[in-house]
């Protein structure tokens, strides 16, 4: 009977033992649910705000004024700091062939870069940057652009009545598009200005302080309601 009695023992000893590793099982997968249930639900991240499209035009307002064979640096002459396309200030307008403008500052530390494009819905023209030594913008504006106008064969006072009638406040576009509606050609040529029909609120000349300060080198030609360019040549 001690024998049978022994294994009663290792039977009921096994079944402790069992019972055992069944409760600890059972408690490390309570412990494991009540972790999960804790754990925090994932966030929903952030949105990036979308990028403008690549190449999307940038809107400006500038000041615009023009220059010519007369009122250049050296009078008569087309010459220019910062050739780019043009050895000499010219051009048509047109996207391939945009027609030489002077910024702001003196060589290496312009306004704009040499070879930027802008787009001038007012006179319909692309231009590029390829001079210098312009003055600074009046208040109210992005920046100043004067814009080759030629005027080869006409007269000082021809020009400048030209130059005076697009010079003021107006939209730009810098880095266009090369599909935008063009009047292709010089501004003045053949004795004329040619430029479509212009706005009658473009802002004074004398209120935006004229082009005796800022970055123009030469002075300028403050009480004109045109300016005139300064080459650093």
């Amino acid at each position: 009977m001690a024998g049978v009695s022994g294994v009663g023992q290792v039977t009921r000893r096994w079944a402790r033992s069992r019972s055992a590793r069944a409760a600890v099982a059972v408690g490390a997968l309570a412990v494991l649910v009540a972790g999960c249930s804790q754990a925090p639900e994932p966030q929903p991240q952030p949105q990036a705000p979308a990028s403008p499209a690549p190449g999307a035009p940038n809107q400006l307002t500038i000041w615009l004024t023009g220059y010519s064979w007369q009122d250049n640096t050296p009078p008569g002459s087309s010459v220019v700091g910062e050739p780019v396309l043009h050895k000499e200030a010219g051009g048509q307008g047109t996207f391939a062939d945009p027609i030489t403008v002077a910024v702001p500052g003196h060589e290496g530390a312009m306004a704009w870069q040499p070879g930027t494009k802008f787009y001038l819905p007012s006179v319909q023209r692309y231009v590029i940057v390829e001079d210098s030594g312009a003055a600074k913008q009046p208040a109210g504006t992005d920046t100043h652009l004067d814009m080759w106008i030629d005027g080869q064969d006409g007269t000082k006072q021809a020009t400048d009545d030209c130059e005076n009638t697009f010079t003021g406040r107006v939209p730009a576009q810098v880095n266009p598009p090369d599909n935008l509606p063009v009047m292709a050609g010089p501004i003045f040529a053949n004795q004329k200005c040619n430029v479509p029909p212009q706005a009658a609120d473009m802002g004074s000349y004398d209120a935006s302080g004229g082009d005796s300060g800022g970055d123009n080198s030469g002075g300028g030609d403050s009480g004109s309601s045109h300016h005139s360019h300064h080459s650093d040549n």
